[in-house]
């Protein structure tokens, strides 16, 4: 027979592993949402279409230099999505590079996790962070967001290995090969970088001496080549991007990450709020005290991983905080404004998070803690859950909006090669631009300038409006244009595209006319929603 201690030691690794496994289930299912994401195949959004135009309208060495339409990313990034670009021709092809660091991030994740960790508090801090929404969204935009994940944990992971691994001059020595690299795939990389530099240099300090000389040459190498790259970045890409960037904008959009120095008296409710807004949304959270419950989890895990942890471990997840608090109070880089700006943070978080989870739960008794942890990874499993009925819905939204992609591929399938586009005047969005370059092979007539000899009579002549009214009833830009063309023309199909997928008001109305004969009645009278199948087959053989 068993005694009590061994029945009990029992009992607890099958409690471990019960508990890993519904973990492994929610870890499960964010890799399962992720890959979702990726093959539903989102219209692209503003921000992704202004990246994707620059992307395509400039060569390699123009794209260090400052972007347009308000945009700043890492040119790293920019040349492996041009690259991306030129071997695939779609946006599958484009996002495919973020979805492989967010797939990567979560087995780096793991990796933290064991070094970190213990028991089955590493599994709780890896459902969280698979569940957490901005890197499962991210993943899927093309957006350098998660490969600033990646890098943050690759060079912690680095830097772990070197805490727990006999500190061996090996670890650094990969960190003087990797980070003078990340720099330019991810600006926010400065300040994980920053934090391990702190962390090995007061790390010799306290060992007085006694630090190996090979680890003192690999650390100064990682250091000195890292602020070389740095520097070059700086002065190659960062300054003039910066300098463009906040001129039109990004300054207003970095404004709430800042605290309000000119009432200091408010700099603690700022603090408040930022710590319990939309910055620390892991996995769920939102301003107004959306996020109150992770940072509590968060700082009681900090607390916990003092008391019972290795504080050079603490210290590494915690400086970068302080680096970018720094530099928030210095108005240099904005602090917890958004999840996505500040990705860097979220490891730390989702780690302690798990350490006070699994402090928490101890403390009860065994039935209690197993239902408790079957419950929480329920909880996170509707995250999940949820996500991807959420999306799902958005994308059969878009599907059937119709989206703006499907509806120019449509029109030049309608209009045939020996068509011409026509984009009358008007607000056009970027979004629009960057299909009409990638879907259109037709000629493209710009601000409507087109004339009825650079037309051959009997061809197909596909006109667009951008409008803001309900149902597009947006018809006078297009009388216009039929009166000031001047040749008969006939409407044989028209639709009306949703620039965005959540969009409530339609953005672009798109028209396919005959030349070469005189308007019916029932084509100029058309309204503007699609017209019927069989109608537009007939009208398309006339």
């Amino acid at each position: 027979m068993l005694s009590l201690e061994a029945k009990q030691d029992r009992k607890s690794v099958l409690d471990h592993f019960t508990i890993a496994r519904c973990c492994m289930i929610v870890v499960f299912s964010g890799l399962v949402w992720r890959l979702l994401r990726y093959f539903w195949n989102f219209d692209l959004s503003g921000d992704e279409s202004n990246i994707m135009n620059n992307v395509l309208a400039r060569t390699y060495g123009e794209l260090l230099h400052p972007l347009d339409y308000s945009q700043v990313s890492p040119p790293a990034f920019l040349w492996a999505t041009k690259l991306f670009d030129v071997l695939f021709r779609n946006e599958w092809g484009v996002r495919l590079l973020p979805l492989l660091a967010g797939l990567g991030g979560m087995a780096v994740f793991w990796e933290l996790c064991v070094q970190v960790l213990r028991g089955v508090a590493r599994w709780v801090a890896w459902a969280i962070f698979s569940v957490s929404y901005v890197p499962v969204a991210e993943g899927a935009c093309v957006k350098g967001y998660t490969i600033d994940l990646l890098a943050a944990m690759l060079l912690l992971w680095l830097m772990l290995r070197w805490l727990h691994g006999g500190q061996r001059a090996r670890e650094l020595a990969w960190l003087a090969l990797c980070a003078p690299v990340m720099v330019w795939f991810s600006y926010t990389s400065a300040f994980v970088i920053g934090a391990i530099s702190l962390v090995f240099m007061a790390h010799c300090f306290m060992d007085r001496g006694r630090t190996d000389w090979r680890n003192l040459l690999a650390g100064i190498l990682f250091m000195a080549l890292t602020a070389c790259s740095a520097t070059g970045l700086y002065e190659a890409n960062i300054r003039s991007s910066l300098d463009v960037s906040q001129a039109s904008g990004l300054q207003a959009f970095w404004h709430l990450g800042y605290p309000p120095m000119n009432h200091p008296w408010l700099i603690p409710f700022w603090l408040l709020d930022v710590h319990t807004g939309r910055g620390f949304a892991w996995p769920l959270g939102e301003n107004h005290f959306g996020s109150t419950l992770t940072t509590a989890l968060w700082l009681t895990g900090l607390v916990m991983y003092w008391r019972r942890g290795n504080r050079w471990v603490w210290a590494l997840f915690v400086v970068p905080h302080v680096l970018l608090l720094i530099a928030a109070f210095l108005h240099k880089y904005p602090y917890g404004a958004n999840p996505r700006i500040c990705m860097f943070l979220g490891p730390g978080i989702c780690l302690f998070m798990g350490a006070a989870v699994q402090w928490l739960l101890g403390r009860l008794g065994g039935g209690r803690r197993r239902l408790c942890y079957r419950v929480g990874a329920l909880l996170l499993l509707f995250i999940s859950l949820g996500g991807v009925t959420r999306d799902g819905v958005l994308r059969f939204r878009e599907i059937n909006g119709p989206d703006l992609r499907s509806t120019l591929v449509a029109a030049g399938r309608i209009a045939g090669t020996g068509s011409q586009f026509v984009v009358l005047p008007g607000e056009t969005s970027q979004i629009l631009a960057y299909y009409m370059k990638r879907y259109v092979t037709q000629t493209i007539w710009r601000r409507g300038e087109i004339s009825p000899s650079q037309v051959r009579p009997g061809s197909n002549l596909v006109v667009l409006a951008t409008t803001t009214k309900p149902g597009g009833l947006d018809s006078d830009s297009f009388e216009g244009f039929e009166e000031q063309f001047g040749t008969p023309m006939t409407l044989i199909w028209t639709q009306v595209a949703r620039v965005q997928p959540a969009a409530k008001e339609p953005g672009v109305v798109v028209r396919v006319y005959k030349l070469g004969s005189q308007s019916s009645s029932i084509a100029l009278n058309q309204s503007w929603e699609k017209l019927p199948r069989s109608k537009m087959l007939r009208n398309a053989a006339r």
